[in-house]
């Protein structure tokens, strides 16, 4: 029965919002750079990492974490000039070790790192000045997950309030991604934004910002972005060339990862419909500012996994699966 209203409530929340946004269609060719000879690699010769890192940023470090890795899952880097400092989160079963390796969330004002293990499905809190003492270091807290509504991935407010991507599935459909607030504390669950209703099957990544009041959401196989305020009232559906409500099993990544900085919301862009064969690969970065206008294509030139900002270096550093494998671009001459 929770969870029946669970979805009632969704849909209740989709009717609203979807009625007092405006829609934008574009199509992202007004002002495109070439910005390829911009990129600066990274190169880690140590400790090797898997094609399936994820790149975090926190404090002065650069975090990857590596789930195949046979040892430590989580390494950390200094951003400056990216030289290796220590690695934590051992694979296994033990009780301070990782079973199967899901987000993870910094908390900045607290210097925390929080780590999710969806195998014992808790989240430990680790304080990141003991992390870099002693790897070994215990968790300072722990919190369980709810089983049947789980967080794949969340933005940290406070221990009260996270902003995070659900999934779940009614009995006989496709699962769905849903954006929901989360109390970390107490397990609470509380729906947001259901997302677009033409769409059967919702897969996507998104970005929050408290200063701007702004959630952007870019939707992994379809041609979309949106935008809400922090109360999930939608702002914008913003339309790219090649949309449409079609559900596919096609590797079609129209949108990446997406960040909102310095005014502007960046997301990775492919921008290419279904392959005849193979795997599309974000390739671009689009920028918008904060209403959802278009401003500029970033054309990169190399295949772009996942990426994510550091803003004391104003600069994206990105997961690649190219020729070279990590690499940053500067946004200072970029943005203007």
């Amino acid at each position: 029965m929770k969870h029946i209203l669970l979805f009632v409530l969704i849909s209740l929340l989709w009717g609203c919002s979807h009625r007092s946004g405006v829609d934008k269609h574009l199509n992202h060719s007004g002002n495109v750079m070439d910005v390829k000879g911009l990129v600066k690699e990274i190169v880690i010769d140590s400790p090797f990492v898997g094609r399936l890192a994820i790149p975090y940023i926190m404090d002065k470090y650069f975090i990857l974490t590596d789930p195949q890795s046979e040892k430590n899952q989580i390494l950390f880097f200094d951003k400056e000039n990216f030289s290796y400092i220590t690695g934590m989160g051992l694979s296994g079963e033990g009780p301070d070790e990782i079973t199967s390796l899901g987000e993870l969330t910094p908390d900045e004002k607290q210097r925390c790192l929080y780590v999710t293990d969806h195998g014992k499905m808790q989240i430990s809190g680790y304080d990141l000045d003991s992390i870099l003492l002693n790897p070994a270091c215990l968790p300072k807290c722990k919190f369980d997950i709810n089983k049947t509504t789980i967080p794949i991935m969340y933005s940290y407010v406070n221990d009260t309030l996270c902003y995070a991507c659900c999934m779940t599935a009614k009995p006989g459909e496709f699962f769905q991604e849903y954006l929901v607030t989360w109390n970390m504390q107490t397990g609470d669950i509380h729906p947001l934004i259901s997302g677009h209703p033409d769409i059967e099957r919702k897969r996507f990544h998104y970005a929050t910002s408290i200063d701007n009041n702004l959630i952007a959401m870019s939707y992994d196989h379809h041609d979309l972005l949106a935008t809400y305020d922090l109360q999930g009232n939608l702002k914008h559906y913003i339309y790219g060339p090649n949309w449409d409500d079609a559900t596919s099993n096609a590797m079609i990544y129209y949108y990446g990862s997406i960040i909102i900085c310095n005014n502007r919301i960046i997301v990775g862009y492919s921008g290419k419909r279904n392959p005849d064969v193979g795997e599309v690969h974000v390739t671009s970065l689009i920028v918008y500012d904060l209403d959802g206008n278009y401003i500029k294509t970033l054309k990169v030139g190399y295949n772009i996994v996942l990426f994510c900002y550091d803003s004391e270096y104003n600069r994206i550093i990105m997961v690649l699966d190219d020729e070279i494998q990590f690499a940053y671009l500067g946004l200072d001459a970029l943005l203007e």
